[in-house]
């Protein structure tokens, strides 16, 4: 199966990600003054901020020991797997690509054909990595998917019918934090069948005590490059900077009380009325619109909440400094 013609890409788009679909979202977020975080990742300025941001504080990059758990758990998976086994690689939520990239060099030899669909709710980050993997390895098919994720439960059936015969390797990394467990776990479970394979990442609350962990990493995100990249979204809709600041803080999840995530709010200061369409958005002084917020996860926590979604982790990988986890999962 070839994607290229030409110098061309064919890429799929779900109707969750056209374009009627993607403006009454962005309306709705305005509106109700929570931003949905696909519109953080919308435009290639977005996504290159982004990737700056992940270069500069991911675990997944910056620290060795992490790098290796990656590596770890992709050898474990290939040893998993008979030598003949076609595979598809399905990357929810694949960013830019590096980790999927690294998990196809643990997968390719010449006697197995692999599908890679990179998929995300950003078409510059869905191309960034499937052509990623092209570069590096052309044998590989290749399908990239814009959608969102939430609203394409039925993606799957499409998945299954492209990939009969095909053993399903199904990643997620560095997404769950950015959903409310109720929101996304259904979903996942949905995407698992038997005998398919998860590997998944959650950013981790490192040391004994929780809520002490997650301060010491909270710099992660408290910092100028993530603030600039978060207020992108409001300046493009015709927000001043001057008019307000983004503030973080720490939030306990209301139908998971052991979880905790970092939160980030950009606080009103002055009265702002924003005209989207034919719509008035009026933000009044002292109102805190929600931008952002990411979950902290110990093993634990994270094994026990999968486990209501009859997903069960059946090994995984730590960094020493316990700050970024990786999982191999399947569906019981």
């Amino acid at each position: 199966m070839s994607t290229m013609s030409n110098g061309f890409e064919k890429v799929y788009v779900h109707p969750s990600q056209f374009p009627n679909k993607i403006y009454q979202d962005y309306l709705d977020c305005f509106s109700v003054g929570k931003i949905n975080h696909k519109f953080h990742y919308d435009t290639v300025k977005q996504s290159q901020k982004w990737l700056k941001i992940h270069e500069y504080y991911s675990p997944a990059r910056t620290n060795d020991d992490c790098i290796n758990a990656y590596a770890v758990c992709f050898q474990k998976t290939a040893e998993f797997l008979d030598i003949n086994t076609n595979i598809q690689v399905i990357g929810l939520g694949c960013g830019g690509g590096a980790k999927d990239h690294l998990l196809v060099s643990y997968l390719f030899n010449t006697q197995r054909e692999i599908i890679y669909y990179p998929i995300d709710v950003s078409l510059s980050l869905a191309l960034i990595s499937g052509q990623k993997i092209r570069e590096s390895y052309p044998q590989v098919s290749i399908q990239p998917i814009v959608c969102d994720l939430p609203c394409a439960d039925d993606l799957i059936l499409h998945l299954h019918d492209q990939g009969e015969g095909h053993r399903k390797i199904i990643t997620f990394f560095g997404m769950i934090p950015n959903f409310t467990p109720d929101e996304i776990l259904p979903i996942l479970s949905n995407f698992l069948q038997p005998g398919d394979i998860l590997l998944m990442s959650a950013n981790l609350s490192p040391g004994d005590d929780y809520l002490t962990g997650i301060n010491k990493i909270l710099p992660q995100y408290d910092n100028e490059l993530t603030k600039d990249w978060l207020m992108t979204v409001l300046v493009d809709a015709g927000i001043n900077p001057d008019h307000g600041n983004i503030k973080f803080s720490l939030k306990d999840d209301p139908n998971h009380q052991e979880l905790t995530r970092i939160n980030a709010q950009f606080q009103v200061e002055t009265n702002i009325d924003l005209k989207l369409d034919d719509q008035i958005i009026h933000w009044k002084n002292g109102d805190q619109i929600q931008l952002f917020f990411s979950y902290r996860y110990t093993t634990a926590k994270l094994q026990n909440i999968l486990k209501q979604y009859d997903i069960i982790i059946l090994d995984y990988w730590e960094g020493a400094n316990q700050e970024e986890g990786v999982y191999f999962c399947q569906k019981i």
